[in-house]
């Protein structure tokens, strides 16, 4: 475990349990006063979101957050929104705060966390991060990042709390073939246990289980880039993509295409276009290795240190050694995947 990844977990651990006091520190607002966190709550509960402006996810929610403040209000909920990316707020940071704000036209109260101490006290791993304080101060849920299919459990947690109750459309999803599931779920087991052989073999049944499932396409497309052989790989993403043209892993694969097919431009394009506003740890590592192959060092930083703020493994120790850029994402890949078994 990288020394990254470990002060995460540590911070993680300091959260509060959920049904325990939520931390109900005081903040600065954005004209220097002091306020309790307690000024903002309603009588059903607050909203806590912790943000900075250079996530974009941050923004995402902060958005929908200021979509949703008045009918929360209705529903007895409070809304307050934490800037966190100033240890030491001086008047220039603040003004920057302000401004930012301003831009945004947000009508959601803003507090700077001076010293970072509600950061801290909330076990925040991630930007952006969500509380639920309840009508008796407790903690009643935490979100740390904030994926996609997070963004929804996040509103479905504060319908529940503002005891908003909305009718939702059933979207009728096709269903793989059970047995290629199971195929799929078996292979991606033997990959993170690093049992590669294995792996291709489920991953092969699963294609012939349901060859119109693109999940498996994709994961064997992955194993066989790693064995450079990118005609196959080709063809099993053409098949993936033209099943599921949306389908974001298989796009990240197809830019580790591009770029071992000698079209860095084509992969750093298809990549940003993944990363924005999304913090898949993968997109993101595949991203930074490529601004670093092409002399974008910087913005490689960047774009790692965000992976490893979502809570994945540090992209920077798959590139240790001799490592190609191909073989730094097929070894980033098997990172993740150990880490998530």
């Amino acid at each position: 475990m990288s020394v990254a990844i470990a002060l995460l977990a540590s911070a993680a651990a300091q959260r509060p349990a959920l049904g325990s006091p939520a931390p109900l520190l005081p903040a600065r607002d954005l004209q220097g006063a002091e306020r309790s966190l307690k000024d903002y709550a309603g009588p059903r509960g607050l909203v806590l979101f912790f943000w900075a402006g250079w996530s974009e996810r941050s923004i995402e929610e902060l958005r929908r957050l200021e979509t949703a403040r008045r009918e929360l209000t209705e529903h007895g909920v409070g809304v307050v929104a934490v800037n966190v990316e100033h240890q030491v707020l001086a008047e220039e940071a603040a003004q920057s705060v302000r401004d930012f704000v301003a831009k945004l036209n947000l009508s959601i109260p803003v507090v700077v966390d001076d010293g970072l101490k509600l950061f801290n006290a909330y076990g925040v791993i991630s930007v952006p991060s969500t509380a639920l304080m309840n009508d008796h101060g407790d903690l009643v849920y935490f979100l740390p990042g904030y994926s996609h299919q997070d963004r929804e459990a996040l509103a479905d947690a504060i319908d529940r709390l503002a005891g908003i109750a909305r009718s939702r459309p059933v979207i009728q999803v096709p269903q793989a073939a059970p047995a290629a599931r199971r195929r799929l779920q078996l292979g991606r087991l033997q990959f993170a246990g690093g049992r590669v052989t294995n792996a291709r073999a489920s991953f092969e049944a699963a294609v012939e289980a349901d060859p119109n499932f693109p999940d498996p396409l994709v994961d064997l497309a992955a194993l066989v880039l790693d064995d450079g052989d990118l005609p196959r790989a080709r063809g099993l993403l053409d098949r993936a993509l033209a099943l599921d043209p949306a389908h974001r892993t298989a796009t990240a694969e197809r830019a580790r295409l591009r770029f071992m097919e000698n079209d860095p431009t084509e992969a750093q394009k298809l990549l940003e276009g993944l990363a924005n506003g999304n913090a898949d740890p993968l997109v993101l590592a595949y991203l930074g290795f490529v601004l670093q192959a092409t002399g974008q060092g910087d913005a490689a930083v960047t774009i790692f240190e965000r992976a490893v703020q979502a809570g994945a493994p540090d992209p920077r120790e798959s590139l240790s050694g001799d490592k190609s850029v191909g073989q730094a994402m097929a070894a980033y890949r098997r990172a993740l995947a150990a880490q998530r078994r």
